[in-house]
């Protein structure tokens, strides 16, 4: 499959301060946490149901996040399989002055799953 990039961000929010750590920045925890929800939403859109994250396939940091900017998800997918999917989730945040700033770019996989939590075939258009 070719990847797909959205022009438009999945997800956006603000870094609050509640999700800083001791070296005042945002905790890569947090981070975690909207690269997983923005990665699920469009796995889901895309198997027609829910998913399950199956692995977090690569992972650098290029910058820092620091409490009140802006962070903006991207996602598209690498590739499809007959029960999984393959993202790449960008992740930008907004510097004051409105400069944008690549954080990290993940590559993460998601497998489709039926009510019961067990894979289940994704469906061909």
């Amino acid at each position: 499959m070719n990847d797909v990039q959205l022009k438009q961000p999945v997800l956006r929010v603000r870094a609050l301060t509640e999700a800083v750590g001791l070296s005042g920045r945002v905790q890569v925890g947090w981070l975690m946490g909207q690269v997983d929800a923005a990665g699920t939403l469009v796995a889901e859109r895309l198997t027609g149901g829910w998913v399950a994250t199956r692995a977090i396939n690569a992972l650098q940091f290029a910058a820092p996040v620091w409490p009140g900017e802006v962070v903006s998800l991207y996602v598209g997918k690498l590739r499809q399989g007959e029960t999984s999917i393959t993202l790449k989730i960008s992740v930008e945040t907004e510097r004051a002055g409105g400069v944008a700033v690549t954080v990290t770019e993940i590559i993460a996989t998601f497998v489709a799953i039926d009510g019961d939590g067990r894979s289940r075939k994704i469906a061909v258009d």
